[in-house]
């Protein structure tokens, strides 16, 4: 499987690179009142507002740093309609990618109901990899808000 790699907290993560559209360097982004912390805040990019999640505030409950190798991750999200839109996550040292000779994901064995978006667990160099399903991160009420039709 290929994946996009990131860290929080000394962990590693991964996403599917199928739903990666486009990486790009941490910029400054607009900060939304009364939204949970874990919303950054919104990237305007090609003339799109992109709402943007903090993965490090999400899963690690810390703000993410603003490191050398801090990326925006703009990936196919389903609206709250089913139709595909853009989100952006925010995550640190965004730098590395498996190739598709890295194990599939398997199952932990383990549910973990405040956390839906983490997915199975692999190994790549000794090192563990839990992988985030990109579908299952916002709840419904913020996937509501953030893509409000117009």
């Amino acid at each position: 499987m290929k994946a996009l790699l990131f860290e929080i907290d000394g962990q590693r993560y991964g996403l599917d690179i199928a739903q990666v559209l486009k990486v790009l360097p941490y910029v400054r982004l607009h900060r939304l009142p009364g939204v949970p912390e874990y919303v950054a805040g919104l990237l305007r990019y090609r003339d799109e507002m992109i709402p943007v999640i903090d993965l490090s505030q999400l899963i690690g409950r810390r703000p993410v740093e603003a490191l050398l190798s801090t990326r925006i991750i703009l990936v196919k999200h389903p609206g709250p309609s089913g139709a595909g839109r853009v989100l952006g996550l925010l995550a640190e040292r965004a730098t590395d990618s498996l190739n598709d000779g890295a194990a599939a994901p398997e199952s932990s064995g383990f549910a973990v109901p405040e956390a839906p978006y983490l997915g199975g667990l692999s190994v790549s160099g000794g090192s563990m990899i839990q992988y985030v399903k990109v579908e299952q991160l916002l709840p419904d009420d913020v996937r509501q808000r953030l893509f409000a039709e117009k």
